[in-house]
C-alpha cells in the first residue's frame, strides 16, 4: 500500500456508531487473520481503528472498565507532553489536532482514528468518499484528515520507503516471535516475546501485560475470554496500544544547517556534498543508503542490490562511537547492546523497551480537495503493550536524556527539541562538536489509541450502555 489517509473522529451519537463497527466487521477491517496470497495480492485497500479513552466512554464503556486502562492512555498525549519532550513549538498549545491550541480539535472531542491504506491515490480517493459518506450517516463527525503517502525508491528490484530528510526508512524492526517469520538476512537480535506488543501474551519478563477488562455482566453474550485475574472479561486480548504523532520536518532548515557546518567533515575533498553526507550520516546514525556506520568510514559503501545489513552491534563493533556516535539518532532509539554494564545485560534490557514502528510521509505533494497540505514531515505510529515503559521510556529516557553516553547537554540530534544543544563526534586523534544544534522535527499533534483485537472490537460493537 502506497497512499494512506488518517482520520480522527468524534462520536456524536453511540448507537449508530456501534452500528457502523458492526458494518465494518463484515468485512471491510482489515485484520491479522490468514489469507491466501492471491488474495492478499489482489486487497487494493485496508482499513483499520484505533480507539482513544475519551472515544470509549463515548461509544458507552462504563467507568468500571475505563479505569482499568493504563494511566498514560487515560491522562492522552497532551497531558504527558512533560514525559516526551513536547515543550516550545512542540508543546500542546500548538498542535493541529489532540493538544491544546483554540479552534483545534481537542483531546476529549478525539474519539476514534481510521487509518485507511491503498494502493494508489485513486483507489484511496473512492474508498474515502465511500467510508465518509457511511460515517456522516452513522453518527460520527470527521474533525481531521491527514493524508500521506510513502516516498518510494526502487533500486535493482529492490523496494525501499525514504523519508524527508533523504534517508532509507523502515530498517530495523522488532520480530515477533510466534507470529512473524525471521527474515532470511541475519538479524542483531532473536525474535522478540510477544507480550511486549500485543496483549494477553508473554512478554520478556515471562508475564502477560496488564490489560483492561469489563464486568461480567457486561459481556452477556459471552464475547470475551476470561481475564487473568479476578471474576473479570479480558477486553485486552490481542489488542495493542498505538501512540501516533504528526511530526513536521524542517527540511530547508537541516540542508542548511548541513551547509554551515560541513567544514567538521574530515574529508580532503572539495566536494561539498560528500562532506554533508557525512555528516548528515552522523547526526542520524547511518548512511542515507541504510548502511550502517563504521569506524574510519567517509562515504557511504555501495550496496549494490542487496538491502542494508541490521546484524550489527554497536560494543562489539564501535564502542567508543567512531562510527555511530553515541548520542546519534539511531543509537539513542536503539542502543542495541552498548547500554552498561555489558553487552548481554544491554541487549536483555533493550529488549523490553522496543516498539514495532510504522511511519508514512506526508508533504507538500499531498493533496486534497485541492488544497496543497502544510508541511513536510511523517505520520509516525508506535504500537506496543505498554505505553509508558516502551514509547514514553524511549521518548524521556533514551532520545531526551541530555547525559547519555557520559556526556552532557546532548539530546537526540534530529528528533529533539534544542536550543542550542550540541552533539560530539569522535573523531581520531581529536573529537570534533557540533554546536547550536537547532529543532528540526516540530510536533504538530498526535494521541494514544486502543487498537482492539476482533473480539473486543465486536464486543464493543455490540455494547449496552448501562441504565441511566
Amino acid at each position: 500500500m502506497t497512499t494512506a489517509a488518517f482520520l480522527l473522529l468524534k462520536i456524536e451519537h453511540a448507537g449508530p456508531a456501534r452500528a457502523w463497527l458492526q458494518e465494518i466487521l463484515k468485512g471491510d477491517l482489515t485484520t491479522a487473520e490468514e489469507i491466501p496470497r492471491e488474495q492478499r495480492e489482489r486487497r487494493h485497500a485496508c482499513l483499520n481503528i484505533a480507539f482513544t479513552w475519551h472515544g470509549l466512554k463515548a461509544l458507552g464503556l462504563d467507568e468500571d472498565a475505563l479505569q482499568s486502562f493504563p494511566y498514560e492512555f487515560r491522562r492522552g498525549m497532551a497531558e504527558r507532553a512533560h514525559v516526551l519532550g513536547d515543550t516550545g513549538p512542540s508543546a500542546p498549545e500548538h498542535w493541529d489536532f489532540g493538544g491544546k491550541r483554540p479552534g483545534s480539535p481537542p483531546p476529549e472531542d478525539l474519539h476514534l482514528l481510521v487509518m485507511l491504506y491503498a494502493r494508489n491515490g485513486d483507489v484511496l480517493r473512492n474508498v474515502l468518499a465511500h467510508q465518509r459518506q457511511r460515517m456522516a450517516a452513522q453518527g460520527l463527525r470527521e474533525l481531521s484528515c491527514q493524508h500521506a503517502a510513502h516516498l518510494r525508491e526502487e533500486k535493482d528490484g529492490q523496494i525501499f520507503f525514504r523519508e524527508h530528510f533523504g534517508f532509507r526508512d523502515s530498517l530495523s524492526q522488532p520480530v515477533i516471535r510466534g507470529f512473524m517469520r525471521p527474515p532470511p538476512s541475519e538479524d542483531y537480535d532473536s525474535p522478540i516475546a510477544a507480550g511486549e506488543f500485543i496483549l494477553g501474551h508473554e512478554n520478556e519478563y515471562q508475564e502477560k501485560p496488564p490489560s483492561p477488562s469489563v464486568s461480567p455482566r457486561q459481556d452477556p453474550h459471552g464475547r470475551l475470554g476470561p481475564a487473568e485475574h479476578g471474576n473479570r472479561k479480558d477486553l485486552g486480548l490481542n489488542g495493542t496500544y498505538l501512540a501516533l504523532r504528526k511530526l513536521e520536518q524542517d527540511v530547508e532548515g537541516f540542508e542548511a544547517f548541513l551547509e554551515q557546518n560541513k567544514a567538521l567533515a574530515p574529508i580532503d575533498s572539495e566536494d561539498d556534498a560528500k562532506k554533508k553526507e557525512w555528516l548528515k550520516a552522523k547526526l542520524m546514525g547511518r548512511w542515507p543508503n541504510g548502511a550502517p556506520l563504521k569506524p574510519d568510514q567517509h562515504e557511504a559503501p555501495d550496496l549494490g542490490s542487496h538491502p542494508p545489513s541490521n546484524a550489527f552491534g554497536f560494543v562489539r563493533e564501535d564502542a567508543g562511537g567512531l562510527g555511530c556516535p553515541v548520542t546519534s539518532h539511531v543509537r539513542r532509539t536503539n542502543p542495541r547492546d552498548s547500554l552498561a554494564p555489558n553487552p548481554d545485560l544491554s541487549l536483555k534490557m533493550n529488549r523490553r523497551h522496543r516498539i514495532l514502528r510504522r511511519a508514512v510521509a506526508y508533504g507538500p505533494s499531498g493533496e486534497e480537495d485541492g488544497k496543497a497540505s502544510s508541511g513536510r514531515g511523517l505520520i509516525f505510529m508506535a504500537l506496543n503493550a505498554n505505553l509508558g515503559r516502551q514509547f514514553e521510556f524511549i521518548q524521556q529516557s533514551w532520545m531526551n536524556h541530555e547525559k547519555a553516553g557520559r556526556l552532557f547537554n546532548e539530546r537526540d540530534p534530529v528528533a529533539s527539541n534544542h536550543e542550542g544543544g550540541s552533539i560530539t563526534l569522535p573523531i581520531k586523534p581529536l573529537r570534533r562538536c557540533v554546536m547550536d544544534l537547532q529543532s528540526f522535527v516540530t510536533m504538530k499533534g498526535g494521541g494514544y489509541f486502543f487498537l482492539p483485537g476482533v473480539k473486543s472490537l465486536e464486543f464493543l460493537a455490540h455494547l449496552q450502555p448501562p441504565a441511566v
